[in-house]
């Protein structure tokens, strides 16, 4: 006997016991419950007791029938209604007690066939004969389960409710204890924090589960002093506001979620009572939260006609006032982006100038504190994505971020002017990385995520930087940056600023994998155990200029993208060098607009920041080497503007953004190997093994389950490059525990199974 229910399933079986010598045996077992009180036990009583059947309205299903039905399915005449041979039929009677039976003259005609079995069969119920109530049963002195449960109007009605719940549980955790109307709600209503939410949510109520809310509003009453039967879920909505008390676990419960609508609803037609509530509970109001957005969109929304100075000193107001409101549950819930996005314009304000005296300077102040900005920027973007909220930070961000943004590209260009910045050349020599990743339009800001992922994955990543070929496009700087590139040429003229190959085509991406494969690249993107590879991933730039400002959402998943890409190179022990072609500028609401003069040529829509120079044409505009050949000019746009107007992102001229290039060197041996025991299947005393991901590691065969056991196979297996191998074991061992472990070439273990030795 382990719970009440078996103890109830032993009781009635018994009460079928009969003297043999001197008694007919039952014909039926008659079990009266004139109060209903074991009613809630008859779904589980069901699938114990076959031989079960009920007293009310015809369903097959539950065995259930009128008087006549259940006559005639006690002495088995009814083909649908079956149990095991030897078992005696229990008829169960809710609402009726043995007395009305027994009365047969006053019994009811519709109960007077079962009259009978008052005679041939047994009643269950107590040796005084009367018929148990549940409380009786669980709890009497000659009965077999003797628990300790009070006598009292609410214990009984808690236990009516708690029947099922209380009557499945251990015998062992029911004794030792006095059960009360208290402790039997709290079967029902166990996390009051949760009931109560899932009451104000709709969830759940009196109607759908009777048994649970007055378990519910039993221990409510007591906790909260809240009455769920007579107050609304208006009135517990405004207690939650509150938090006092109690009602602070709950809120917290609340503010920890992210379902909840119709709390969330309530709570939207709250609002505070007084000052007082306002100061103390203010993140409580959806209503107040959304009233602060609306300020804030409209304050952000003013920056057009303020000065820098200005405008960074009204987002440090803006921070402290709305600050707060990004630890709300309505900021978890997202429903305060643009208070998110106000720490990321903070930071934009903050930004400091880049240094103007030295390239080298500009440079690593760019890639240590500048690129952060341009992060922040994106960030601010990104936090929000509805058309309201992103006019509004495009309006701040017009006023703090293009400044800097013209600041550091002017810079940028007086130093190239003074010849202070000379841009890559033409590579002369072939690169000493083996495995080279290439990620389009990778800009400093990014690396620095990259390296964040690598690194929480346990990578080994070193961020370096290099300056880019002029112009920043694609078409010269992606041949630069390939394992060909001292192969190619650059012509005297050119319209499309693409180096050639030595046979005079152009640099195009089917000419550099060829020539690639000619020096013996892999190209495919396939992941081998050797091999040099050139692999390629991302699509930023391809968005930038589809998408323009909209990028910004587009950052995060492609950084992961690329995290993914450098995590399968890795995992192959592989040393992967992360390159890119160019930077960019990105600005909501467009880039000022450059006048294209006279004598320029912008050959491309996608290189709105740098035109070719016309043969003897005169103009104001920065004019820079081309980097395949010093003989082609190019102009540059003066600044982070663009020669044509409208564009939100843009490459081709000279920034910090679009020139100071992340060069990543990534440790093949920094992360541990994705490596797992695809197969261990023994052929008697032979064990044979596959590793996923297990070329020339080793493996090892130790006895015991723990991992630290004595070897079995001295000196270990190392598996071939399929990661598969194969060996003996001694008989002396056969049925015995051992531990297959997979260790590298340091010890480290990798993989490990438990074996038994012979086994299948």
């Amino acid at each position: 006997m382990t719970t009440p229910v078996d103890a109830l399933v032993a009781a009635l079986r018994d009460a079928a016991s009969y003297n043999a010598a001197a008694e007919a045996p039952p014909e039926a077992i008659v079990w009266c419950d004139a109060q209903h009180e074991f009613l809630a036990l008859l779904p589980v009583l069901r699938e114990r007791l076959p031989e079960l059947l009920t007293y009310g309205d015809f369903d097959l299903a539950t065995r259930t029938g009128p008087a006549i039905w259940l006559r005639a399915a006690t002495v088995r005449s009814l083909d649908s209604v079956t149990w095991p041979e030897g078992a005696t039929p229990i008829i169960y009677l809710p609402g009726i007690g043995r007395e009305t039976l027994k009365g047969a003259e006053d019994c009811p005609a519709l109960l007077q066939p079962l009259v009978w079995f008052t005679v041939a069969g047994s009643f269950f119920g107590h040796v005084n004969g009367k018929d148990w109530t549940l409380r009786g049963f669980l709890a009497a002195e000659r009965g077999s389960l003797k628990l300790t449960l009070a006598d009292d109007v609410n214990t009984r009605s808690a236990l009516a409710h708690a029947a099922l719940r209380f009557c499945t549980r251990p015998v062992e955790e029911l004794r030792g204890k006095r059960w009360d109307a208290d402790q039997l709600n709290s079967l029902l209503a166990p996390d009051l924090a949760a009931d109560m939410l899932d009451w104000i949510d709709g969830a759940f109520s009196e109607v759908a589960d009777a048994g649970r809310f007055a378990a519910f509003a039993s221990f409510a009453e007591k906790e909260l002093k809240f009455d769920p039967r007579k107050l609304s879920r208006q009135d517990a909505v405004s207690r939650l506001a509150k938090r006092e008390g109690r009602w602070a676990a709950i809120w917290s419960r609340f503010a920890d979620s992210t379902g909840y609508a119709g709390v969330v609803g309530h709570l939207g037609v709250a609002e505070p009572g007084t000052l007082f509530d306002h100061a103390e509970n203010r993140d409580s109001y959806p209503k107040l939260n959304a009233q602060a957005e609306i300020k804030l969109r409209e304050e952000l929304g003013k920056f057009a006609d303020l000065s820098l100075a200005e405008a960074r000193h009204r987002i440090a107001t803006l921070e402290n006032e709305h600050g707060w409101r990004r630890e709300t549950v309505w900021a978890r819930r997202g429903e305060a982006p643009l208070a998110r996005a106000l720490s990321h314009l903070a930071a934009v304000a903050k930004a400091n100038p880049l240094p103007s005296h030295d390239g080298a300077a500009l440079a690593e102040a760019y890639v240590a504190d500048g690129a952060r900005t341009d992060w922040a920027a994106m960030a601010a973007l990104e936090s929000a994505p509805r058309e309201l909220d992103r006019v509004a930070v495009t309006t701040a961000l017009r006023a703090t971020y293009l400044p800097w943004l013209e600041e550091g590209a002017l810079a940028l260009q007086e130093l190239v002017r003074t010849g202070k910045v000379r841009f890559a050349g033409a590579p002369t020599s072939k690169p000493t990385a083996s495995t080279i990743l290439f990620v389009d339009g990778f800009r400093m800001d990014l690396a620095h995520e990259l390296v964040r992922l690598l690194e929480t994955e346990g990578v080994t990543v070193k961020l370096g930087w290099a300056w880019s070929g002029f112009p920043t496009v694609t078409a010269t700087c992606k041949p630069m940056v390939s394992p060909v590139a001292s192969m190619l040429i650059g012509p005297s003229a050119t319209t499309d600023v693409l180096p050639l190959s030595q046979d005079g085509k152009p640099a195009t991406k089917s000419v550099l994998f060829k020539l690639m494969q000619g020096e013996g690249w892999e190209t495919d993107n396939t992941l081998l155990s050797s091999g040099k590879l050139w692999a390629e991933t991302g699509r930023f730039d391809e968005e930038g200029h589809a998408l323009g400002a909209r990028l910004a959402e587009r950052l995060s998943p492609g950084i992961r993208d690329a995290a993914d890409r450098v995590l399968q190179l890795v995992r192959q022990g592989r040393n992967v060098r992360i390159v890119t072609d160019h930077g960019w500028l990105l600005m909501p609401g467009g880039l000022p607009q450059a006048a294209l003069d006279i004598g320029l040529v912008e050959p491309n829509g996608k290189r709105t920041r740098c035109a070719m120079v016309k043969p003897k044409a005169q103009t104001s505009y920065l004019q820079v080497p081309w980097s395949w050949n010093d003989e082609v000019s190019i102009a540059a746009a003066t600044g982070a503007r663009s020669f044509y107007a409208s564009y939100e992102y843009a490459h081709g001229g000279i920034s910090p953004q679009e020139c100071v290039l992340p060069v990543l060197e990534v440790a093949g041996d920094g992360i541990q190997r994705d490596v797992s025991i695809h197969r261990a299947a023994w052929e008697g005393l032979r064990l044979r093994v596959e590793v996923s991901g297990g070329a020339d590691l080793h493996v090892d065969l130790r006895l015991g389950a723990e991992t630290s056991g004595p070897t079995l196979i001295k000196g270990g297996r190392v598996l071939d490059e399929n990661g598969r191998t194969s060996f003996l074991v001694s008989d002396e061992h056969e049925r015995e525990a051992v531990c297959l472990v997979v260790l590298d070439d340091n010890n480290r273990m990798l993989a490990h199974r438990v074996l038994t030795v012979g086994g299948e």
